[in-house]
């Protein structure tokens, strides 16, 4: 019976070394997008030119007189389910390869689930095959697994790439996106600056460390947002911005609604254009960027992610608070929800910024602009 008990606790034993070692090799192994990379055609050549990059700060200029197009994309979630992951990603290029944008903006959730190394890399031979340059944020999905590369390894990944102008941001603030993008109108050594970009991390869910230094109310939700040294940061920053450049209008780039786009849709505010048919995730919490921008003056509109059913902008204090239009298939949305395709919203949206800096945002349908698209594989 003894030897029975023995023979039985080495079997245990093995099976729990076997499955141990299964899983790590497994979460090595890779998991990349069934897609043909290789076959995509460039733009053409870029008119960007790359001034200077830091750690926290890219400044970029084009040629003075013209328009500037810029597209963005949100919420793709390129993860696991390869046939909807290539119809998001036939449709990513499809719009890049017919709008010919000067820069692609993606709002985070970019590259999700476990095992997305890999699909993170190709991700940058993407743009660095379609010659496009691209900024962005990551969002609250980036490295949410165990599975996941963590999220300054992905932002690691991205920046390795010569058309990927996303920063990891000063080691001296929370998070791995926070940095600005400085776009300069002018010809040879003239330069002036035409829009700023701010782009901050907005995290996961809110840490229980964090609600306790922080007194965050039982009542906030989950989702965190921007921290207080993060505003400090963009407060400095934006100063010395003004002080080097003078004034020029802002963008400010996150992945989580502020709170103010909750608050703001509840007071009854009409919506300036799209639709809003998901519940807003925003923080609970108000750390006080929007005081900060409003205070600030610069910041004329910010853009979001997160929420895959809402597409809408709004106006808070003379500031658009606007949704990207989303534009992944994988996870949640209106093709799993028994919409009609016609009525789908993935797409994306252009930002087109005038030769004042002003600029025009409208958002597009894939079902729109090509037609009803791979209904099998992208429900």
């Amino acid at each position: 019976m003894k030897k029975k008990k023995i023979a039985a606790t080495v079997v245990c034993c093995v099976l729990v070394v076997l499955i141990a070692a299964g899983a790590i090799v497994w979460s090595q192994l890779p998991h990349p997008l069934s897609y043909d990379i290789d076959s995509i055609e460039s733009i053409g050549d870029s008119e960007v030119t790359v001034i200077e990059k830091t750690d926290d700060e890219v400044d970029i200029r084009l040629p003075s007189g013209r328009d500037i197009k810029i597209l963005t994309f949100t919420d793709m979630h390129l993860d696991g389910k390869n046939e909807t992951s290539s119809v998001t990603i036939k449709n990513l290029v499809r719009n890049i390869q017919a709008e010919k944008p000067d820069l692609v903006i993606l709002g985070g959730d970019n590259v999700t689930s476990g095992l997305n190394g890999v699909r993170a890399k190709q991700l940058g031979m993407i743009f660095e095959k379609l010659g496009v340059y691209w900024a962005g944020v990551i969002g609250n999905h980036e490295g949410d697994n165990p599975w996941s590369v963590t999220r300054p390894a992905m932002m690691d990944i991205f920046t390795s790439y010569e058309h990927c102008l996303m920063r990891k941001g000063s080691d001296d603030i929370d998070g791995d996106c926070n940095y600005v993008l400085n776009i300069f109108s002018g010809d040879g050594d003239g330069k002036k600056l035409l829009r700023t970009f701010w782009f901050f991390d907005t995290f996961d869910e809110m840490s229980e460390e964090y609600r306790q230094q922080n007194n965050v109310p039982a009542d906030a939700g989950k989702y965190d947002g921007v921290h207080e040294n993060q505003i400090k940061w963009y407060e400095k920053k934006a100063a010395e911005n003004r002080a080097e450049y003078g004034d020029a209008p802002a963008t400010a780039v996150l992945h989580i609604p502020l709170p103010q786009y909750k608050t703001t849709v509840e007071s009854g505010a009409k919506l300036l254009y799209g639709v809003n048919y998901d519940s807003i995730c925003a923080s609970g919490f108000d750390t006080g960027l929007f005081d900060a921008i409003k205070k600030d003056g610069a910041v004329d509109s910010v853009f979001c992610g997160h929420d895959h059913l809402n597409s809408f902008g709004v106006e808070c204090d003379g500031i658009l608070l606007s949704y990207m239009q989303p534009s992944g298939y994988g996870s949640y949305g209106a093709q799993k929800l028994g919409f009609e395709e016609k009525d789908w919203l993935q797409g994306y949206m252009d930002l087109i910024i005038h030769p004042d800096g002003s600029f025009e945002n409208k958002g597009h349908t894939n079902s729109d602009i090509w037609g009803v698209s791979e209904a099998e594989t992208a429900s």
